[in-house]
């Protein structure tokens, strides 16, 4: 009999915990208002959705369909342009090293005219003439031109 007493007593001082743990068990709902205040509550708030498709809609998915497509070609376009531009890099390139001989004598003749020397030449009937500085300063003017302009 006093086992039974204290299994019933130990029952019984179990049941307030029971109870308070369904009695905490009603749900609670989230909601956010115009202002974008958030709120619990424990009741719900029916919302009203409209899930019918505007009348302009059509229109939009046109244009936005257009402008994908726009989109698009200026892509290719400025796809073929860079294209381009590497290919005619890469030419200018091979014209570049195509020249590398009359580059090193380009350079070889700018060096020479760059010493401060007295530098001549000889014209068509074989006799030596002297350039003035004039002449050499035109000289290395156009020979530094010339390496720019074809050489890598």
């Amino acid at each position: 009999m006093i086992i039974a007493q204290k299994w019933i007593l130990t029952t019984l001082a179990f049941i307030p915990f029971v109870i308070g743990q369904v009695s905490h068990a009603t749900p609670y709902y989230k909601w956010v208002d115009e202002q974008g205040a958030t709120h619990y509550t424990q009741t719900a708030k029916q919302v009203d959705i409209n899930t019918q498709i505007p009348s302009d809609s059509a229109t939009a998915i046109k244009n936005l369909n257009t402008q994908t497509k726009n989109d698009l070609k200026a892509d290719d376009a400025a796809e073929k342009l860079a294209d381009k531009a590497k290919a005619d890099s890469a030419a200018e390139a091979a014209r570049k090293n195509k020249n590398a001989p009359q580059c090193q004598q380009l350079r070889a003749s700018l060096a020479l005219l760059q010493t401060g020397r007295r530098v001549h030449e000889n014209d068509a009937n074989g006799e030596r003439s002297y350039l003035t500085e004039d002449q050499k300063a035109t000289q290395i003017q156009q020979t530094t031109d010339q390496i720019q302009k074809n050489c890598p």
